[in-house]
């Protein structure tokens, strides 16, 4: 990057290094977290994302829309299949929406409220793990950080 005749100031020099090595860093976490998820629960990072978010929401249920839009973990364009899969492991339940009968409710089941409360308590140790070499007053000024990020960004 310090050869690039592109980038034309050490600001921008230093916004792209930070971007790189955020997104290095978020791929490196999610990976990590993904293969202890399947290891010690048998789930990828996308069924604890679809857990994590209806038990979560308030009503305990979202409807399918409301879901893909919450969901962290990837995109939503095969939303359909993933819960079908869920509700045949008895993971969660669907419903239809009786305002609209094209429209679902998706809540978890016992057994899918069950497997979450574990894999999250699993989960934030891991987390937690990863951040060891930060201390705490490190961790609040780079959530702060990345907070005002993002708030300008969803403003803009």
């Amino acid at each position: 990057m310090a050869d690039n005749p592109l980038i034309t100031s050490e600001r921008e020099r230093e916004a792209l290094r930070m971007w790189l090595e955020l997104t290095r860093a978020t791929k490196s976490l999610e990976a990590s977290i993904s293969a202890r998820l399947k290891k010690d629960f048998g789930q990828s990072f996308t069924r604890f994302d679809v857990c994590s978010q209806l038990y979560r929401a308030v009503s305990k249920t979202l409807s399918v829309t409301d879901l893909a839009k919450r969901l962290l973990a990837s995109s939503s364009h095969n939303i359909t299949g993933l819960l079908g899969r869920m509700e045949k492991d008895g993971l969660v339940s669907r419903q239809r929406n009786p305002d609209d009968k094209r429209s679902m409710f998706i809540s978890l089941t016992p057994d899918g409220i069950q497997l979450f409360e574990a894999m999250a308590k699993e989960h934030g140790n891991w987390v937690q793990e990863s951040f060891n070499n930060l201390g705490t007053d490190e961790m609040r000024s780079v959530r702060s950080a990345l907070q005002q990020m993002r708030i300008k960004l969803d403003t803009t």
